[in-house]
């Protein structure tokens, strides 16, 4: 399979302008020299002396809920007995008793879109 190269019309290619177009001669030395100037000057701030930022090491802040506190290495790999650690599946677990007492969230939504009411399929009573 060849690829073709799009043709390009000749109302797609567009002449470019001269930037310095209508303007003086002495303008266009004094935006040279500015543009000079200001080329020297990055020059300058990056072969400037070098600054080097101190880090600063942010101190561990877990989530003590959460966190198991530190862990031995050797005994994550020790294929003996395991330590008794905490579980943490159950935190933040809300338990409800009665399900008659919750609502539906979504009873008084607006309904939005293009129907100004509920779609009700065929099919729902079965």
């Amino acid at each position: 399979m060849r690829w073709r190269k799009r043709e390009s019309s000749p109302e797609a290619e567009e002449e470019e302008e001269d930037p310095n177009a209508g303007l003086s001669e002495a303008d266009v030395q004094d935006l040279a020299a500015q543009r000079q100037d200001s080329v020297e000057a990055a020059g300058a701030l990056l072969d400037g002396p070098t600054v080097t930022v101190k880090l600063e090491e942010a101190a561990p802040t877990p989530t003590p809920e959460y966190d198991v506190g530190d862990v031995d290495v050797d005994a994550l790999l020790d294929d003996g007995p395991v330590e008794p650690s905490i579980d943490h599946s159950e935190l933040n677990v809300v338990v409800h008793a009665d399900l008659d007492e919750l609502t539906d969230p979504l009873a008084d939504a607006p309904i939005v879109g293009d129907l100004p009411v509920e779609i009700e399929f065929e099919n729902e009573d079965e």
